[in-house]
């Protein structure tokens, strides 16, 4: 158990959590009500929100997580013993899904939007769409925060009746099993999306390709991304997208096609919050140009 200065650091720290989630949210709300620029500095600034979202919201999001568990592991308040402990694990519960499944994809199609362009009626209209979700998502999840805390300060609600409450061995065994697993599979996924997103893409000599129509491929997590380059003139005059994901970050990625074409190159800039993706693309396009080369 911790001593009584134990927990009062914990709680600093805990508090400090709180106030960098509160913050970054603040602050992404506040540069979102800023009146669009066009062009580069759209891009810029979307690129401003979506860089202090995975920094301070995402890591304060995991101290605040991390501190709370273990200050109910750690002290005599436990993990369900009381009703408003619940209530607060109900509400973080709610911040997660909120903070990865609206806000996360929102910013992701806004930074992503602004770096292929909003030059055509469809992509202006999907930029709106998520500019207008992020205000309302970040006012639910500041309301959210603040009965949190209202919460911790107030304790609304007493010690419950329980049949069986956990040792705090077992809580301990079983916290330190889902964090080692979580750890060690988000690890993992990180050095596996890291390696595709620093793969090399190398350029094939267009002036020993034919005229012709050549197909290539990449692989990653399982799933197939399949492209048909036309070549005519040793130029490559079109790419056309075969096979790719059914989501928004894929559609989002085949904006590196129109960069492909400009530079007359296969290694250009991946559109910034589908990163893996275009580097799947970029592969399958280097592989079908590499299989043309005389």
């Amino acid at each position: 158990m911790l001593e009584k200065t134990g927990r009062r650091w914990l709680r600093v720290i805990h508090i400090l959590f709180i106030a960098s989630l509160m913050g970054g949210l603040v602050s992404i709300l506040a540069m979102n009500h800023i009146p669009s620029p066009s062009g580069a500095k759209l891009f810029i600034a979307n690129y401003s929100i979506y860089r202090l979202f995975n920094i301070v919201v995402t890591w304060s999001f995991y101290g605040v997580l991390a501190t709370g568990l273990v200050y109910s592991t750690f002290t005599h308040w436990g993990l369900t013993r009381h009703w408003w402990i619940i209530g607060k694990w109900v509400g973080t519960v709610s911040l997660f899904v909120l903070v990865w499944v609206w806000l996360g994809p929102a910013i992701n199609g806004m930074v992503a939007l602004s770096d292929i362009g909003l030059n055509n009626p469809e992509n202006n209209h999907a930029y709106r769409a998520y500019k207008s979700s992020v205000s309302p998502v970040i006012w639910v999840l500041l309301v959210i925060i603040a009965v949190l805390v209202t919460i911790t300060i107030f304790r609304p609600w007493g010690q419950r009746k329980q049949s069986y409450e956990f040792r705090r061995n077992t809580i301990l065994a079983l916290t330190g099993f889902g964090v080692v697993l979580g750890v060690g599979l988000g690890i993992m996924g990180y050095f596996d999306l890291e390696s595709y997103r620093n793969m090399k893409i190398s350029t094939p000599d267009l002036s020993r390709i034919a005229d012709g129509s050549y197909e290539g491929s990449a692989e990653y997590a399982g799933f197939e991304y399949v492209v048909n380059v036309d070549v005519t003139e040793h130029k490559i005059n079109r790419v056309h997208i075969l096979e790719n994901r059914d989501s928004p970050y894929a559609k989002f990625a085949e904006g590196i096609i129109e960069r492909v074409v400009k530079q007359q190159s296969p290694d250009v800039d991946g559109i910034t919050g589908a990163t893996t993706t275009s580097k799947c693309l970029m592969k399958a396009i280097e592989a079908a140009l590499e299989g043309a080369t005389l």
